[in-house]
This record gives structure tokens, C-alpha cells and sequence, in this order.
């Protein structure tokens, strides 16, 4: 199986589904064959548009047999701008029936076909779909804003989920703005105990983004920031004052 790379929420609307798109698309960008698996469970939440003919709910009763062919998941997946696309379910209510090795069934022989795998994991531990991504992904990445609620909520995710499961990843404080009234990234840190994260700047047009089907990747401080956390995958390198992408 490819690398697979899991985006998970400390709490709702922190912008899981749209850093994880972003990194997709980025990865697309540099050459790369991507699966976006959106897989948080929600129906809508998406910034791409997919044709939405098939979804995670299709696959449903070949994950509990135990096997999906690599036909099977041709069949629920299309293409988007280059990246190919599983769109989440259509029935929310269905999330509860998947179960906790979704994601290992699913890809198990259709996973080679890809470089990377990228997964919204959503935010919900309760549901076999995010505990599944989390469990497969070779790199997770914890998101969360600086408000207060996030961040505390993240840390029970982090006390009964992570712990209890030794699981690492590295954290994301998104939509960041230099506003002593919230937690600056020093203060997440600190309550975290953890000694570095990746900020994301705070950018207008998230609802508009989701309107028009794209990310903010078109605004340069988000797509520097992005390009950040791709390039811990696929580095861009420097050269002679230009930037040269590498594919290697």
C-alpha cells in the first residue's frame, strides 16, 4: 500500500476537509498520483465537486464482507482536477455502520495504483471510519484553531483517543491570526505539551471557497503554508533563485 496521510479534527469546523484537499491538490501539483478519501462522515462539506454518482456508502456491504476489489473501488472513485476522488457519504446516518478497519479492507489491494493517499478523517471518535484512519495513516496530522473550545477539546482527543492508542502525529493551528485575546501559538503548545506545530493563516472566502468547489490555495500566504506540510512529502528545492519543483 502507498503512503497514506491522515488529516483529523480536534473539533468541527476547523478546517480538516479544506487542509486536506489543499495538500492533495499540492501533491497533484508535484507530479504525483493522488486518492482524496473524504472520509469525515459528513455529506456536503467538501471543496470539490465531484459527480457524486457513488460515495463510501457503495462500498459498504464489501468492507464488512471483508474485501473490495480494486474493480470495486474503480467503480465509486472519479476524477477532479487531476486528483482522483472518493466522496464521502450521502446518508450521514450510514457512518455509524462502517466499521473500525474500513480503510484497511478498502485499500488492501487497491492501494498500489496511487502515490499517496490522503484521508479527512473528520472529527468524530466515535465513528469506525475515523479510528480506521487513524489506525492506517503513515503520517496524521491534529487540527485545531486557537479558540479555546477547540483546543481543549482537542486535548481530550488527544488524553482518551491518542494516548490510550500511541498514536503520534504533528499539530495544525489553523486559521491563525496574531490576536492576544485568543491562544497565540505558544499558549497551544504549552497546553498541548508539544514543542512545534504548523500555523495557517486566517483567510476570508472559506464559504465562498465552498460555493466555487476550490480551496484557497489561489491566496499566497495559505498556499505558502500548505506548501509547508507537502513539502515534508514532496520537497520543492531552491535553486539558483528559482523554485524548482523535484519529483524524485
Amino acid at each position: 500500500m502507498k503512503h497514506v496521510i491522515g488529516f483529523f479534527g480536534g473539533d468541527s469546523q476547523v478546517g480538516t476537509t479544506m487542509i486536506a484537499q489543499s495538500v492533495a491538490e499540492l501533491l497533484k501539483e508535484r507530479g504525483k498520483r493522488v486518492l482524496l478519501i473524504l472520509g469525515s462522515g459528513k455529506y456536503g462539506g467538501e471543496f470539490v465537486h465531484a459527480g457524486a454518482r457513488s460515495s463510501l456508502d457503495d462500498l459498504k456491504a464489501g468492507i464488512r464482507s471483508g474485501k473490495i476489489s480494486e474493480d470495486d473501488l474503480d467503480q465509486v472513485i472519479e476524477e477532479v482536477k487531476g486528483i482522483w476522488v472518493l466522496p464521502s457519504v450521502r446518508n450521514p446516518m450510514s457512518v455509524r455502520y462502517f466499521p473500525e478497519n474500513t480503510y484497511e479492507v478498502m485499500l488492501a489491494s487497491a492501494g498500489e495504483e496511487f502515490d499517496y493517499i490522503v484521508i479527512d478523517g473528520g472529527e468524530d471518535a466515535n465513528s469506525g471510519l475515523m479510528i480506521s484512519a487513524l489506525n492506517i495513516s503513515d503520517d496524521r496530522f491534529f487540527i485545531t484553531t486557537q479558540q479555546s473550545k477547540s483546543v481543549h477539546r482537542f486535548l481530550l482527543l488527544q488524553k482518551n483517543v491518542l494516548e490510550p492508542l500511541q498514536l503520534q502525529g504533528q499539530l495544525i493551528i489553523n486559521k491563525y491570526v496574531a490576536d492576544p485575546a485568543l491562544f497565540l501559538k505558544q499558549d497551544v503548545l504549552s497546553l498541548c505539551g508539544r514543542e512545534a506545530a504548523f500555523t495557517v493563516p486566517y483567510i476570508e472566502y472559506g464559504w465562498q471557497a465552498e460555493m466555487e468547489g476550490r480551496t484557497l490555495l489561489h491566496f499566497s500566504r495559505f498556499a505558502k503554508a500548505l506548501g509547508n506540510i507537502a513539502d515534508i512529502f514532496v520537497p520543492v528545492e531552491k535553486r539558483a533563485g528559482v523554485w524548482k519543483k523535484s519529483f524524485a
